[in-house]
């Protein structure tokens, strides 16, 4: 039995993929370039398309995360304090699930914000994204500032923004 586990493990670890090096971004700090598709599966999105000299927040979302919802709900309420930045809702749910984000809050009625399904898995390459909410801040020269699990109240992401 021990055995069947041990074979069992080992096949499904060597079914994870490891990034090729010429995937692997040339500056570890540098803002990946993420490709999402969206809820209407034809449509793509790339963090190269960015709006250029403003800071970025890369907001990893679950559908069915309770703390996801709160966060996205409070952020939405207060959009104009962060209407100077590019914030990306990113999920590696499903198309539908996207869809089902989409038109539950409508975030991409905001210019500065997109959403979509990170369905290349970048992000979870790059950052991990074992769980919800993964926040992650970088300045305006697309330099990484922090990352943070969990939700944070709206005035603590401002000032990591600010920073």
């Amino acid at each position: 039995m021990k055995q069947l586990l041990l074979l069992l493990t080992l096949g499904f670890a060597s079914c994870t993929t490891v990034p090729d090096a010429d995937d692997l971004p040339k500056d570890p700090k540098a803002l990946p370039s993420i490709i999402l598709l969206k809820g209407d599966t034809v449509t793509k999105y790339s963090t190269d398309s960015l709006a250029k000299g403003r800071p970025t927040l890369l907001y990893y979302y679950g559908p069915g995360c309770l703390p996801c919802d709160t966060l996205t709900q409070k952020m939405l309420a207060s959009i104009d304090t962060l209407k100077d930045v590019n914030l990306l809702f990113l999920s590696a749910g499903s198309f539908h699930d996207v869809k089902v984000y989409q038109d539950k809050y409508n975030v991409e009625q905001f210019p500065n914000v997109k959403l979509g399904l990170d369905y290349n898995n970048t992000f979870f390459r790059y950052y991990g994204g074992q769980a919800y909410p993964l926040l992650v801040f970088y300045d305006k020269d697309r330099q990484i500032k922090r990352a943070n699990l969990g939700a944070m109240p709206l005035d603590t992401i401002r000032a990591i923004i600010d920073k």
